[in-house]
């Protein structure tokens, strides 16, 4: 069995990958029909909004509406980073089109870049912002009544005959 690895796509592309037979399996972060698809839970990450140590808010940034007023930096149509905040924002009877700007960027490295730099605020999983946090290069922005997390899922079609194979890598993985 050879095994390639493609990284930083997005969700929806992983699952259209998945679903014409181009890869066998696939670590994804972001929603899918889990009616369509065998999974094993990878793990569960906190997602935060973060901005640059010295970012100058325009109001007082405890609560995600005083947020609108920020520039928003997000990934394109179809990542499951951006899709978990377009959920949450939808179950508080809200949306991107909510903030004043919002500029996308097709990568994670661009947009805590961007952040770094005091370009504007993200949201994204700690995980993926821990060494940032961690150097004082990026800080998280404290909101109230915002505790999210989600999780990340191995996945590959339901009923595939090597299910067996893929439980063997999946167990690599995550040892």
């Amino acid at each position: 069995m050879q095994i390639s690895i493609w990284s930083w796509k997005n969700t929806r592309e992983l699952l259209e990958r998945l679903d014409d037979g181009r890869i066998d399996f696939a670590l994804v972060e972001g929603f899918f029909k889990k009616s369509e698809y065998d999974y094993q839970k990878y793990s569960e990450e906190n997602y935060i909004a973060v901005c640059s140590p010295d970012y100058q808010f325009r109001g007082n940034p405890d609560r995600i509406e005083n947020l609108f007023q920020e520039r928003l930096l997000l990934r394109e149509e179809g990542s499951g980073t951006r899709e978990v905040l377009e959920r949450y924002l939808d179950s508080q009877n809200l949306s991107l089109s909510d903030f004043e700007r919002t500029m996308e960027a097709g990568s994670l490295h661009t947009i805590k870049e961007l952040t770094k730099s005091g370009c504007g605020i993200t949201f994204l999983y700690e995980t993926a912002v821990q060494d940032e946090l961690r150097e004082g290069t990026l800080k998280r922005i404290p909101l109230k009544s915002f505790e999210i997390s989600h999780e990340f899922n191995f996945i590959w079609r339901r009923g595939s005959i090597y299910a067996d194979r893929y439980m063997e890598i999946f167990r690599r993985f995550s040892s």
